[in-house]
């Protein structure tokens, strides 16, 4: 299985995201046409992009709203992200 992490950078992005407010953010991607994402990172395998990501957290301080954000293929609630941001 191929896996997909894409890695969100953008504080208001990111604010949707920890809100888990899909209508939010498509909103916000439809709103500003210069907004662009990176491409994503793909792995061979579920266990390796989740050390990718263990290693994007490795000490933040999981009280505060983080600086980077993972968005994970193999996660249902990640998806919608996902897929909006495939549209744009």
């Amino acid at each position: 299985m191929v896996a997909k992490v894409y890695v969100i950078n953008d504080p208001l992005a990111i604010n949707f995201l920890v809100d888990n407010d899909i209508d939010g953010f498509k909103e916000y991607l439809e709103s500003d046409e210069y907004l662009d994402f990176s491409e994503p990172e793909v792995f061979d395998s579920e266990a390796v992009a989740l050390a990718f990501c263990a290693g994007l957290g490795y000490g933040s301080d999981e009280r505060a709203i983080p600086t980077t954000y993972p968005l994970r293929s193999f996660e249902e609630v990640d998806r919608p992200f996902i897929e909006a941001i495939e549209k744009i």
